[in-house]
């Protein structure tokens, strides 16, 4: 009889791990700039479909009640649940679109309330992030710390001062237009010197500046002469990559994002020959390398090649940061009659 031994099985050497492992790092190397760009192009969907809805919600305010929001009244005053829009709402554009944004409940709070429930009401609503004011390649909005101490209506028809111990960020602004130095045009009272009788003299006529949302002021879509789908309605603000989390006050990220009129939340096309232009810039640009006025009025994005506008028709287009600065002024002025070639819709 035969007696047949059965031979062990054969390990890998440790050659053959070697190869192996190699092979599988070179995999590796190959797939990962593709799942990154992959990651990245979701991104920057999401980002567009947020301008997207912040453009249509604009539109949608001036369905309802005549004309774009306004952006409020100055940087310490804050958004009041009754006293309705446009001129007479200390809040900017965003806190007047919440209701288009399915954001009623948010855009309510404080209403009818006096004292310190309302106060705690409103400081509440000031930390409170939305996704759709947020770009994901970007950060998640916060909320982060505060203390800013902010005016609104008090409930009785006087105004107050409240603290806010946070601060929901955003990381769009509307266009002001060809407009720099925003701050001279604001309604600078304070809560003792708040009455009804300082609003005729307020806000500066709308043919004061070329964009579609100022302090206190907007326009109607008539206005918008040049038409809708080649002037800015928002987009994208510059945040340098390595402030996202600081509220850094030299690139305009350090107040909440329902206060009213202050470069947190609004940007310039501004342009002429003589000064910087206000061209979109990419986050990961060295903030000391930009004039400190100048980088708190610039658009600007997380997303490689260009910058993510939502013009007035609602439609979203990608601005190259090599664009022409005249050309890229022309697009933010609504009624200066000038001739732009858009880059990119989506």
């Amino acid at each position: 009889m035969t007696c047949f031994t059965p031979k062990k099985p054969r390990g890998f050497t440790l050659v053959e791990l070697l190869v192996v492992i190699a092979i599988i790092g070179i995999l590796v190397a190959l797939l990962l700039p593709a799942v990154q760009a992959a990651r990245e192009a979701a991104r920057r969907s999401a980002c567009t479909n947020n301008l997207k809805n912040l453009a249509l919600a604009m539109v949608n305010h001036e369905s309802a009640y005549g004309s774009l929001p306004s952006s409020g009244w100055g940087g310490h005053w804050s958004g009041d649940p009754d006293r309705g829009h446009g001129k007479n709402q200390p809040g900017n554009w965003l806190y007047s679109i919440l209701p288009f944004i399915e954001q009623q409940q948010l855009y309510d709070m404080g209403h009818g309330q006096t004292g310190q429930l309302r106060k705690d009401q409103l400081a509440a609503r000031d930390g409170t992030t939305l996704s759709v004011a947020n770009c994901p390649s970007r950060r998640n909005g916060g909320p982060y710390p505060s203390g800013a101490s902010l005016i609104s209506g008090d409930g009785t028809g006087q105004a107050s001062y409240y603290t806010s111990p946070q601060a929901a960020r955003a990381d769009y602004a509307v266009n002001v237009g060809d407009e720099t130095l925003f701050d001279d045009r604001c309604l600078s009272i304070t809560a003792d010197q708040y009455d009804d009788a300082v609003l005729p003299n307020f806000p500066p006529k709308a043919s004061q500046y070329s964009g579609i949302s100022f302090c206190g002021t907007a326009v109607k879509l008539r206005q918008i002469t040049d038409g809708l789908s080649k002037t800015i309605a928002l987009g994208e603000k510059f945040v340098p990559s390595t402030v996202y989390e600081n509220g850094d006050y030299f690139a305009a990220d350090d107040w909440n994002m329902y206060a009213g009129f202050q470069d947190d939340m609004v940007r310039s096309t501004f342009y002429n020959a003589r000064e910087p232009s206000h061209t979109p810039v990419q986050d990961d640009t060295n903030l000391s390398s930009i004039d400190g006025s100048v980088a708190r009025e610039l658009f600007g994005s997380p997303h490689p090649g260009g910058c993510l506008m939502a013009m007035c028709d609602g439609s979203v287009t990608v601005v190259n940061f090599d664009v022409d600065a005249e050309m890229f002024r022309q697009m933010g002025d609504r009624a200066d009659g000038g001739t732009i070639k858009v880059i990119e819709r989506r």
